[in-house]
């Protein structure tokens, strides 16, 4: 009796298990495609830098946003126009000089995290706490003496200056252009890897032909100031069209 009952029951566990089996994967798909979708929508929620130039920042550690805001860094004034105010102070007399109210001195802006020059700002900071380290290991490395330290201190200074000016000239064609383009992207690239590549070569000089092939390990993205990037600034709302 109790194996009828058993066999009768039979079908219905075919049938149950069929459909238990049929749940199971299709519940994990569903499972794992509304993760997906999630992941998905977080990274775009979240602001990157757009082609090249994000690639650029990543190579010189500039984050997508400042751990916190930042103070405006006030612009000196040129020379001539410091003399000339200086010129027309000393002439003034004692009487106007007194009559003049005090400027009201305006609160200094902070700049929001997403801003590119907070970013660039922390990045800087956080070079200078690095290169020291890295400088001391590419010396010891290289085992160069005082005129090779020298040596090898002017070619990273003269490796940043090519690049300040180079990316100037690069943002400067942005702020013409309607929009960034593949073209100025890879100008941007290429401008980044000559100069890279002609600091090689002046280290490699300095190192003596014994100690190129450790001159070729350095990583020499760790010598770039992130400040070159400031010229960038004036065209943040091209590279990064979303923020």
């Amino acid at each position: 009796m109790k194996t009828a009952t058993a066999l009768a029951w039979l079908p219905l566990a075919f049938v149950a298990g069929g459909l238990v089996g049929a749940y199971g994967p299709s519940e994990e798909l569903r499972t794992r495609e509304e993760r997906a979708s999630e992941e998905k929508a977080v990274a775009e929620a979240k602001p990157k830098s757009a082609g090249a130039f994000g690639s650029f920042a990543q190579i010189v550690n500039i984050p997508d946003e400042a751990k916190r805001p930042r103070r405006l860094r006030p612009r000196a004034k040129p020379a001539a126009v410091a003399s000339t105010n200086a010129e027309e102070s000393a002439s003034g007399s004692a009487e106007s000089v007194a009559a003049t109210p005090a400027p009201v001195k305006k609160p200094e802006r902070r700049l929001a995290p997403e801003d590119l020059r907070a970013r660039i700002d922390e990045a800087s900071e956080l070079w200078r706490t690095r290169i020291e380290i890295a400088r001391a290991s590419a010396v010891e490395k290289l085992g160069l003496d005082d005129a090779g330290v020298a040596a090898f201190d002017e070619a990273v200074a003269s490796m940043n200056e090519r690049l300040r000016d180079s990316l100037q000239i690069v943002a400067d064609q942005i702020a013409s252009a309607e929009e960034m383009t593949p073209e100025l992207g890879i100008r941007l690239m290429g401008d980044v890897s000559t100069s890279l590549a002609e600091a090689y070569d002046a280290i490699g000089v300095c190192a003596g032909e014994g100690k190129r092939a450790d001159v070729s390990k350095l990583n020499m993205a760790d010598f770039i100031d992130p400040s070159v990037a400031e010229p960038f600034v004036s065209v943040q709302d091209k590279l990064e069209p979303g923020r």
